[in-house]
């Protein structure tokens, strides 16, 4: 490869005998180097298909333990669709982005009802499954079927920008052309789930976001990034916008020891998941007004209830918003028994709390306003 940096305007790309040189390269590194996981070697298309869910967007430390968890309580496709999916949501707790297990379950559902529980083995085939994107479909049918086909996530991006020392942003068309063209003339014919697990780790531990291990990068010679200096500032990324602020205001109801949630609708933000109850604004709102926190504690809560002080407040942010979190304790000041016994109600106790689909971010907001009023004083700021 010569030294001379590609051009933004060229069209990169490695010869026939670079690419063959690659691939040797890396599955030879891939032998010796590959990190032992508990999904490694798995030939059970569903098992697989469970670890590439859980590995988007979530570290593969924390897979690492949530993964062998999962499989046990649903360890075939057809225990995952026949399960509630309060009890899949619960098993997810600790990974994020809940949207991928509800899709995890609907295509399991699909893959039932419409193709007697058998998985479908290509590509093309797996795109037509619910939460199934051109990545893991590409990484399922590599290795689980070996078909010969890119599995393109964050690791392979940041790679092949460098070896194409690619100045384009990378989600730019003709930067993604570039990308996807590359990295499928380099899958092999033979072991292309190994290419592809072997992309994954070198992203993983050697090409590094911002500390590229160049000196132990068994292609380094072949990085047109490392050859023309450029690899630390690659892949260039368009500037993201910030996350759009929401404040979520809640409401904290206890009878007898018991503390009352809601279950949040099926789609949407934190679907499925249980709750304090609460409503939620666009923006930042210290406040909601006394008037508005009324009328929507009634509604929530039923007849008789009331908002009192308030008891905690956190931000925690996602991947498009950052959300402030205000728990308000709720008191109830009619006649008799409380109410608030309607579908879509729960009465939970600690216990429950700890079994049920809850997200990480409510977790975080009923532990600071419980111990807000185990302290007494009435309100705790967190972040």
């Amino acid at each position: 490869m010569s030294n001379k940096p590609k051009h933004k305007t060229e069209t990169p790309g490695l010869s026939p005998l670079e690419r063959r040189s690659f691939r040797r390269r890396i599955l030879s590194w891939y032998d010796r180097e590959k990190r032992e996981l508990p999904w490694r070697g798995e030939n059970d298309p569903y098992r697989i298909w469970v670890s590439e869910a859980m590995l988007q967007q979530t570290r593969s430390e924390t897979v690492r333990l949530r993964y062998p968890a999962f499989i046990e309580r649903f360890p075939t496709l057809t225990a995952l669709a026949d399960a509630p999916q309060d009890a899949v949501l619960a098993e997810w707790q600790g990974l994020g982005y809940y949207g991928r297990a509800r899709n995890l379950h609907r295509a399991a559902q699909q893959v039932v009802r419409d193709g007697g529980g058998v998985m479908p083995q290509t590509r093309d085939a797996l795109l037509a499954l619910p939460g199934v994107g051109p990545y893991m479909a590409g990484a399922i049918a590599s290795i689980a079927f070996g078909e010969r086909r890119a599995a393109i996530d964050g690791n392979a991006l940041r790679i092949m920008s460098r070896v194409l020392n690619l100045l384009l942003p990378i989600d730019t068309p003709p930067a993604q052309k570039a990308i996807h063209e590359e990295a499928q003339a380099l899958v092999p014919r033979a072991r292309p789930g190994d290419f592809n697990q072997a992309l994954m780790d070198l992203g993983a531990r050697i090409c590094l976001p911002k500390t590229p291990g160049c000196a132990q990068c068994p292609v380094r010679d072949l990085c047109a990034g490392h050859q023309a200096g450029t690899q630390k500032s690659l892949p260039v990324k368009t500037a993201k916008k910030p996350p759009a602020p929401y404040t979520l205001f809640q409401f904290r109801a206890e009878r007898d020891g018991l503390v009352l949630l809601a279950q949040r609708e099926r789609t949407g933000l934190f679907g499925g998941m249980w709750e304090l109850p609460g409503f939620m604004l666009e923006g930042r709102h210290e406040k909601a007004g006394s008037r508005r926190l009324r009328a929507q504690c009634a509604r929530l809560l039923g007849p008789g209830w009331r908002p009192g002080r308030e008891l905690a407040r956190i931000t925690r942010t996602l991947t498009h918003r950052k959300i402030l979190f205000v728990v308000f304790l709720a008191e109830f000041v009619g006649n008799g028994a409380s109410p608030a016994n309607r579908d879509g109600l729960l009465w939970a106790s600690e216990e429950d709390f700890r079994t049920l689909a809850v997200s990480t971010a409510q977790r975080a907001a009923w532990r600071a306003a419980g111990s807000a009023l185990a302290e007494g004083d009435g309100k705790q700021v967190g972040r």
